[in-house]
């Protein structure tokens, strides 16, 4: 018999291969971070001898979660900036930034947002924010995978990058140090068509492509956005500025997508380019409801994000998917427009795909990192599963993830995070929370 470890037995497997391969009756093998073999529980039992089995308890086995699109470090502003619309959302928001963004404070809120997501069952995602290399050290802390890269706007920003220069400088050498590290896919991530101006959008793509670099960027999120692009770049959409300047292609991975008109979306299927729909913050801050029926449809490969935790409030993937089966529901007329099945695909293979990581998680396939979540199908609100896609979408909630592997490592076991010294960095996060509390006097209402 080969020794593997671990052995993950006694749920429904559901590998989220091309083929939605599953087994009522299942089991996962694993070694050295990265999965051997799916199959039934029985035939795996007798093939292979595990230094540790993990009992799922008639749970459901699937691949950890895939976040699309985040601002991790942001969980110190959750909740500071409420009831506004996109536009209003961010200028309330740069003063706090101003006074409270340092590589420590990057690093203490990503690490906590690294913490919630995992407890969720969130093992990849893809952050835009100052200082990646901090919100890199957290995830890594967690055996998570991050693409991540250095934020470029045409004004200074909240970190020490002063000029463009600078900027431009820092990118190479983040990507040169992070390339080889591992679960860290490095990218660049220009903040959006109306914070740059066409000259630079251009440089950009030649960087990307120099350096060989996906591009991750805000686009298309809201109407406040759409004036300012038309007004900037005489009349065009978001989608038609990253066309010409080089920016829209195969690497490019484009943020919401709310406000797409038909030439856009047959624009980013040609150019092979992706979207991350972030249901959560699009509805919150009323930007709109993105064509994800009509993306899929024209071969678009999208992804599902949380976006940020000050803009949507929380990191739930399971809040995401169901709202985002709902509004395609409410969008068309037709119930299950997006279905079960695909809506699970989004937090997993197809947004791995949409992410730049699909040849390494998204799915349960040999050789693919060991990215493994159990979820109990034990509570009263997930009683009966006729329908385990259906369960995930319509009833699953993160509380119900009882198990977490990242890379192998069983970072989340019955539903405690396995952290050593986190508690340190929650302590450093509630003082420094308490800091922009006084400091702004957001009181219990908000600003």
């Amino acid at each position: 018999m080969t020794r593997v470890d671990p052995l993950i037995t006694g749920g429904h497997v559901l590998t989220m291969d091309e083929a939605f391969t599953d087994f009522a009756d299942g089991a996962v093998v694993i070694r050295d971070g990265k999965i051997i073999q799916c199959g039934a529980a029985g035939y795996l039992a007798a093939r292979y001898q595990a230094d540790e089995t993990i009992d799922a308890d008639g749970g459901i086995i699937m691949p950890g979660l895939v976040n699309g699109h985040c601002h991790a470090a942001m969980t110190l502003f959750r909740g500071y900036a409420e009831n506004v619309t996109l536009d209003a959302f961010l200028e309330k928001l740069s003063h706090a930034e101003t006074n409270y963004v340092s590589p420590e404070t990057v690093y203490i809120g990503a690490a906590v947002a690294c913490a919630e997501m995992a407890l969720g069952g969130i093992t990849s995602f893809v952050d835009m924010y100052w200082y990646p290399d901090e919100t890199v050290r957290a995830a890594r802390g967690l055996h998570m995978s991050i693409v991540a890269g250095p934020v470029f706007v045409a004004f200074p920003g909240y970190d020490d990058l002063a000029e463009w220069s600078m900027r431009t400088g820092f990118a190479p050498a983040f990507a040169e140090r992070q390339r080889d590290a591992a679960g860290v896919f490095p990218a660049l991530a220009p903040h959006g068509c109306y914070t740059l101006d066409e000259e630079k959008l251009t440089e950009l793509a030649g960087m990307a492509e120099a350096l060989d670099l996906p591009v991750h960027i805000h686009a298309s999120e809201a109407p406040s956005e759409m004036q300012l692009v038309r007004d900037g770049y005489g009349g065009a959409t978001p989608i038609e500025v990253l066309d010409r300047t080089g920016l829209l292609h195969r690497n490019c991975q484009l943020a919401h997508g709310v406000h797409l008109s038909d030439s856009d979306i047959d624009l980013i299927a040609k150019a092979g380019a992706s979207v991350i729909h972030n249901p959560q913050s699009n509805t919150k801050l009323a930007s709109g409801i993105a064509r994800v029926c009509d993306l899929m449809k024209a071969g678009v490969p999208v992804g599902l994000g949380t976006d940020g935790p000050s803009s949507g409030n929380d990191l739930d993937m399971w809040k995401a998917m169901r709202l985002a089966a709902n509004l395609q529901s409410v969008n068309s007329g037709k119930p299950g427009a997006l279905s079960d099945r695909d809506t699970v695909a989004l937090a997993t293979r197809f947004g791995a795909k949409a992410a730049g990581m699909g040849e390494h998680t998204g799915s349960l396939e040999p050789g693919k990192n060991a990215d493994v979540i159990v979820v109990s199908t034990k509570g009263l609100h997930m009683r009966p599963v006729f329908n385990p896609y259906a369960a995930l979408v319509y009833s699953a909630g993160r509380d119900d993830v009882a198990h977490v592997f990242a890379s192998g490592r069983h970072i989340v076991k019955d539903r405690v995070l396995a952290w050593e010294g986190f508690d340190a960095v929650l302590d450093q996060f509630d003082c420094i929370a308490k800091a922009i509390a006084l400091d702004q006097k957001v009181g219990q209402f908000g600003v």
